[in-house]
């Protein structure tokens, strides 16, 4: 197999995708069923092995680390701070907590500052986990990521084409080892919706950054298969429902612990792989029309900004609000509510500042890539 044309530059499934996993997000954070937060969590995974992706087919040669540092700051920093001032000033008004897992009243100053400095997800404490904007502990791993990026993808571009599967499959199995190693913790159990399972352990296996690492390793081994040929027509339907399937079967047979990335981690990984592969054969679908990229395109927003939402909601109307149209149609107003919210963050917070000052270029692969990229010769399948 060829490597992809060098024209390639942009991933649309990719991006129309990404609305999708924070739809699941939001879902899992309505509280219209407690059948929408497995699901919640599998979407994160999901960010994790596509942020890897994306960093590596992205990846400009001999780019200076101040650059790509200032790109990622200014891609996540704005929203970052924004949503957290939001969330405060929610809180501080509502007297609601951030998280049902926190109790009413001012956020204690020590975990704002976590906060706001993306360490809270580095300590076992619910208190800090959960902390101010409750979503942001993800990018905790994210800012891992970024500073491990330029000592790891040589390491990744030194990967023979016909070793790629070997290098998938032990970070694969990286990825079960996490729950595995989670079970050897112990502790006080307090864990909303969890009974039984110390803070310790689902800490490690699901917001410890370091933990999350094999999911973003992996997303940079699939854009190495896809830059060195591999591109299976495998589309996303049929991934999807295998996710499906192992996450029910992984939650009726496994600890909790395995159903964060683990039991998913194969499908999650075809979705991307099978995304990426119509980006660059030309496949037209749902996923990459005109108005699901733009939802792709602003999913980050409306991952940052749909708790402070939801909770100034639930304080001014919720009771009412379901009271006289139902949950479902209390489901539908917020949705809607944070979508707006999420197109005016991203078009008022996010695009001038990144545009500004971090270049603006995701997804854009420079020629000199493609061709260090290629230099390790077509995958032998």
């Amino acid at each position: 197999m060829t490597p992809p044309p060098p024209g390639v530059r942009r991933l649309p499934t990719l991006t129309g995708l990404r609305f999708a996993a924070a739809a699941l997000v939001l879902l899992g954070h309505l509280n219209l069923s407690p059948a929408f937060v497995p699901p919640a969590r599998i979407a994160v995974s999901f960010f994790f092995v596509l942020s890897g992706f994306v960093l590596t087919w992205s990846a400009r040669e001999n780019d200076p680390l101040r650059r790509f540092w200032r790109r990622r700051f200014w891609k996540i920093l704005p929203n970052h701070v924004v949503t957290w001032g939001l969330m405060l000033a929610v809180v501080a008004v509502s007297g609601l907590p951030a998280s049902p897992a926190l109790p009413p009243g001012a956020t204690p100053p020590a975990s704002a500052v976590a906060n706001l400095a993306l360490l809270h997800a580095w300590f076992p404490a619910t208190t800090l986990l959960s902390s101010v904007n409750p979503v942001s502990w993800s990018l905790c791993s994210e800012l891992l990521f970024y500073a491990l990026f330029p000592a790891i993808l040589p390491l990744v571009l030194r990967i023979p084409a016909r070793r790629l599967g070997v290098a998938a499959a032990a970070v694969v199995v990286l990825t079960w080892l996490v729950p595995v190693a989670a079970l050897l913790f112990s502790g006080p159990v307090h864990v909303p919706g969890s009974p039984g399972m110390p803070v310790s352990q689902y800490w490690f296996a699901y917001y410890f950054p370091p933990s999350r690492l094999p999911e973003f390793l992996l997303g940079m081994v699939l854009a190495r298969m896809v830059h060195s040929g591999l591109l299976p027509r495998i589309g996303v339907t049929v991934p999807s429902l295998g996710i499906g399937v192992l996450l029910a079967a992984a939650t009726a047979a496994l600890p909790l612990h395995f159903t964060f990335a683990a039991a998913t981690i194969i499908p999650v990984a075809l979705v991307v792989l099978g995304a990426a592969a119509m980006d660059v054969r030309g496949v037209r679908s749902f996923w990459n029309l005109r108005a699901t990229v733009f939802l792709g395109e602003i999913s980050f927003a409306l991952y940052l900004v749909h708790p402070p939402v939801i909770v100034a909601y639930n304080r001014l109307v919720g009771g009412p609000s379901r009271a006289a149209i139902g949950v479902a149609g209390t489901g539908l107003v917020l949705a809607t509510l944070c979508l707006l919210a999420a197109w005016a963050l991203h078009r008022f917070v996010e695009r001038p500042l990144m545009w500004r000052f971090g270049s603006g270029r995701a997804f854009a692969t420079s020629r000199d890539t493609v061709r260090a990229l290629a230099k390790s010769g077509p995958a032998r399948l």
